[in-house]
C-alpha cells in the first residue's frame, strides 16, 4: 500500500507515520530523513549540503529522483508511507506515486501551537517527543541514545504560525485533487495519539 500522509505542523504525521510502517511492515520515508541521510559517497552528497548548509530548498527535482531512488529499494516492495512530499501540487508534477490512500490529520491551529510548544526533539537521533502525550522517562534525555533532548530553533510561535500559513496556501488544490480522485480521507487529529492511530487504522482498512 502506498500512502501519504499530509497535515498541518503538530498533526502527528510522524507518529502515526512510523506506527503504520511498524504495523504494516512498509517504510515512512519522509523528505527530511532522506535528505539528512543521504551517504557520502552518493553524487548529489556535496550538492545538496551546500544547499541545505546556505539555508535554501533543495530543488524539488533533486527532491524528487532522491525519493524515486528510496520507493525502488526492496524494503519499498510492497509500499510505503510518504511524509513531506505532494501536498504541492507541483511535487506531484516532478514525482507521483501514485498514492492508494491520503489521510488528512486535521487538526486546528490552536492544537498546533499547544503541541509545538510541548514538543522536544533528540539532538543525536532525532527522535521526537511531547512532554504531555509521549515524555521521556528522564526529563531532559532521549529514551533510545540518552541525547539531550531541547526545542528546535524553527518552533517559535511567530515560525508555527507562517507555516500554517504556508500548510493552507499549498494544500487546497492538493486536497481538492486527492478529493476528486477519490483517495482522500480526512482523520480528526485532535485526539490522543492511539485514538488518532485508531481512526487511521479504521482508515486503511487493517
Amino acid at each position: 500500500m502506498k500512502i501519504l500522509l499530509i497535515g498541518p505542523p503538530a498533526s502527528g504525521k510522524g507518529t502515526i507515520g512510523e506506527r503504520i510502517s511498524k504495523d504494516l511492515h512498509i517504510p515512512l520515508i519522509s523528505v527530511g530523513s532522506v535528505l539528512r541521510g543521504i551517504p557520502d559517497n552518493h553524487f548529489q552528497k556535496k550538492k545538496i549540503s551546500e544547499i541545505m548548509e546556505g539555508g535554501e530548498l533543495v530543488p524539488q527535482d533533486i527532491v524528487a529522483s532522491l525519493l524515486k531512488e528510496e520507493v525502488a529499494k526492496d524494503t519499498a516492495a510492497n509500499g510505503f508511507i510518504f511524509d513531506g512530499w505532494g501536498r504541492r501540487k507541483e511535487d506531484l508534477d516532478y514525482f507521483d506515486p501514485n498514492f492508494d490512500k491520503v489521510i488528512y490529520l486535521k487538526v486546528s491551529p490552536e492544537t498546533s501551537f499547544q503541541r509545538i510548544s510541548a514538543r522536544r526533539t533528540c539532538e543525536n537521533c532525532e527522535a521526537v517527543y511531547n512532554l504531555t502525550f509521549i515524555p521521556p522517562k528522564i526529563s531532559g534525555v532521549c529514551d533510545l541514545c540518552g541525547g539531550k533532548l531541547t526545542k528546535r530553533e524553527d518552533e517559535s510561535e511567530e515560525t508555527t504560525r507562517r507555516r500554517l500559513e504556508i500548510f493552507e496556501e499549498e494544500t487546497k488544490e492538493t486536497i481538492e485533487y486527492f478529493k476528486n480522485q477519490g483517495k482522500l480521507v480526512e482523520v480528526d487529529g485532535e485526539g490522543t495519539p492511539d485514538e488518532e492511530y485508531t481512526l487511521v487504522k479504521n482508515a486503511l482498512g487493517y
